[in-house]
């Protein structure tokens, strides 16, 4: 039965998507942010916002009073602007752990990232985006709260970083390519993924812990190649050729600033080559996930 929900991290791709499905079914939607802007965009998707620059330990804890969950994205994917993995992530991550005890929440829902599991085995795992995924994670485990960890792969939808930057370049009339292409993702939808975060608050148990992937793996040259024509069937311009970049190069970039806009940890997530079994997921869900197409289309199309 729906009750009160917060989303930290609520004005974000996935956490505003999740405000809009989570209040259409009837749950009161704590969207906690940091600024008026992100506050804004937690009331178009029709939930409350509370706005803490800083996660202070009682006003975070006053924020989290009443609910019956915290889903915890306010996370970073590279360390950019003086941000760092270990106060953002990590220490974000102790100081929601201690208001949601001191709320008396029962269950924190986190997204961790797909790689976490192949840390020290692989090398694009093996970095400090991944560690400081794993030791929130450990973090949360130790807690003595419910927890729930999904471990996403890309996940798409009107306006997602990955969409958006390729309909970029497809429009522009070339798409770079970092190395041969064959190194694979598993998107999916962002409504599966706030299904699915919805799903998991009448778990019986936890921790409990699903890779949070799409029905299909496909490689990155598979993907533009399906993208482009996705496009194209809506009317975008998607007229472009493929241009290789070596590895080798992409790696070079990322390390002195930036490839694309990608810092050499996201380049990591984006050649890591990892992917898992969809099922669980769907099992969680009760209903089939949505076709990788589908959920390319809605990304393109914006809806």
């Amino acid at each position: 039965m729906p009750g009160s929900l917060a989303v930290a991290g609520a004005n974000g791709f996935v956490g505003r998507n999740l405000v809009a499905v989570a209040s259409a079914r009837g749950w009161d939607v704590v969207g906690i942010v940091r600024s008026e802007a992100g506050a804004q965009v937690v009331r178009e998707a029709g939930g409350r916002p509370v706005s803490l620059p800083v996660w202070d330990p009682e006003p975070l804890a006053a924020a989290l009073a009443g609910v019956r969950a915290v889903v915890h994205l306010a996370q970073i994917g590279a360390e950019r602007g003086g941000g760092a993995y270990e106060d953002v992530n990590v220490g974000g991550t102790r100081r929601l752990i201690d208001a949601a005890r001191r709320a008396g929440a029962g269950r924190i829902v986190y997204f961790s990232g797909l790689g976490v599991a192949r840390y020290g085995m692989s090398r694009r795992c093996t970095n400090r985006y991944f560690l400081s995924k794993l030791a929130c994670e450990v973090e949360l485990y130790r807690s003595g709260v419910g927890v729930v960890v999904f471990r996403p792969s890309y996940i798409l939808g009107p306006g997602d970083a990955l969409v958006r930057a390729l309909l970029g370049q497809m429009a522009a009339g070339e798409v770079e390519r970092p190395g041969d292409g064959s190194y694979r993702l598993q998107p999916m939808g962002v409504g599966d993924a706030a299904a699915a975060v919805l799903a998991s608050l009448d778990l019986p148990k936890a921790p409990a812990v699903f890779d949070l992937v799409g029905p299909e793996p496909v490689p990155f040259q598979q993907l533009l190649v399906r993208l482009g024509g996705v496009a194209r069937r809506l009317g975008r311009p998607a007229d472009f050729r493929i241009r290789e970049v070596a590895v080798e190069e992409v790696d070079r970039r990322a390390a002195g600033g930036g490839y694309r806009g990608m810092l050499p940890d996201e380049v990591d997530c984006l050649l890591c080559d990892e992917v898992s079994d969809h099922h669980p997921l769907e099992a969680l869900v009760g209903r089939p996930l949505v076709p990788l197409d589908e959920a390319l289309a809605r990304a393109a199309g914006g809806t």
